[in-house]
């Protein structure tokens, strides 16, 4: 076989392969379809979307229309080649999930004065602080929003008294959707999280990253949908 052939399918089978562990390995496993789902949901495919349809014309015509054993009617160039290995190599090792989190995380306890969060919310630039009981017993995620429907809903003749509240008095009235992941996972897994979310209607706030991947493991990166477009923006950079 052709050496340049042979490399450009080696690449390219590698590729329907990543793509088929990214859909779940359907039945139907036709590598322009893959190619299509995989869209929705992942950013480094969407960047590379056209160039891999492309490739599968390619591929195509090199697999099936061939006159012969060793005569091919279409042949790569080996700048293409190299492109379709670097693709694989991206999918090989995506970035982790831990590269786009908003890091170090501020997060306070539950009996935190508002006071003092009110000023962290001045003073950081986030909209969201994980809060704790003791041994990091994670409750809730504590957001601007948040804070301000309380103050409006217990404001009275103007003003609004905070002096004996703390974090824990206004969580009782506001659950954000939040999930959590292993920070070691790559940002495949960090996506298919709020895809999975948006699917079921379901707003995803942000998604706390922690060493084992439970709730009651201190955050090391919190991730919001905001953060996403760090993503799209550093693949369309590297591609």
């Amino acid at each position: 076989m052709n050496d340049i052939v042979e490399r450009f399918e080696v690449a390219f089978n590698q590729i329907h392969q990543h793509l088929k562990e990214l859909n779940g390995y359907p039945k139907n496993d036709n590598f322009v379809e893959l190619l299509q789902h995989s869209k929705l949901k992942h950013s480094v495919i969407r960047v590379y979307f056209d160039k891999l349809k492309q490739y599968a014309k390619l591929r195509n015509a090199i697999v099936h229309e061939r006159i012969d054993e060793e005569y091919y009617i279409a042949t790569p160039h080996t700048d293409v080649v190299e492109e379709l290995e670097r693709i694989k190599r991206t999918l090989d090792q995506p970035p982790k999930a831990l590269d786009f989190a908003t890091r170090p995380v501020l997060f306070f306890k539950s009996d935190t004065p508002l006071s003092h969060i009110i000023e962290a919310f001045h003073k950081h630039p986030v909209s969201q602080f994980p809060i704790y009981r003791d041994k990091h017993d994670f409750i809730g995620l504590l957001t601007n929003d948040c804070v301000v429907n309380w103050m409006s809903r217990t404001m009275d003749n103007g003003s609004v008294r905070i002096e004996s509240v703390v974090a824990e008095d206004i969580l009782d009235d506001a659950h954000p959707n939040v999930q959590f992941l292993k920070a070691e996972r790559t940002v495949y897994d960090l996506e298919e999280r709020f895809e999975d979310s948006l699917e079921n209607n379901q707003k995803l706030k942000a998604v706390i990253l922690t060493e084992s991947g439970e709730p009651d493991d201190l955050p090391m990166g919190i991730v919001t949908t905001w953060d996403l477009i760090k993503v799209d923006r550093r693949n369309r950079d590297e591609s």
